[in-house]
């Protein structure tokens, strides 16, 4: 199979910028946290992942095909989980609270007297 340099190129494009989405995808499922999200940036993002998906169709591309839907996915999956957390958050409010500042459920604090 001979495969060109321009497919080896838009490979490894795709996997370098499929992976930036990997730390963020990971800590808004794990935490929950999507205060630090711009929702209007990844709605942007999204649009254009999936425009990119369908052009990559288009041109019969693999790795431009390929690579935008991955990432239209992990986007979509980040603006839903954001979307959520806007709708489940009162207006004003962190969306999660500093983990050291909770205290586990169950223990009281010591009674003075």
């Amino acid at each position: 199979m001979d495969v060109s340099l321009s497919t080896l190129i838009g490979s490894a494009a795709g996997c370098i910028g499929l992976y930036s989405f990997v730390p963020q995808v990971v800590k808004c499922c794990r935490t929950g946290d999507v205060a630090a999200i711009s929702l209007r940036m990844f709605t942007v993002r999204t649009f254009g992942l999936l425009l990119w998906t369908i052009y990559g169709y288009a041109l019969g591309s693999m790795p431009v095909l390929i690579f935008s839907a991955l990432g239209l996915t992990r986007s979509s999956i980040i603006l839903v989980l954001k979307v959520r957390g806007s709708r489940m958050q009162p207006a004003g409010e962190n969306c999660v609270r500093d983990r050291r500042e909770q205290k586990p459920s169950g223990t009281t604090e010591p009674v003075a007297g």
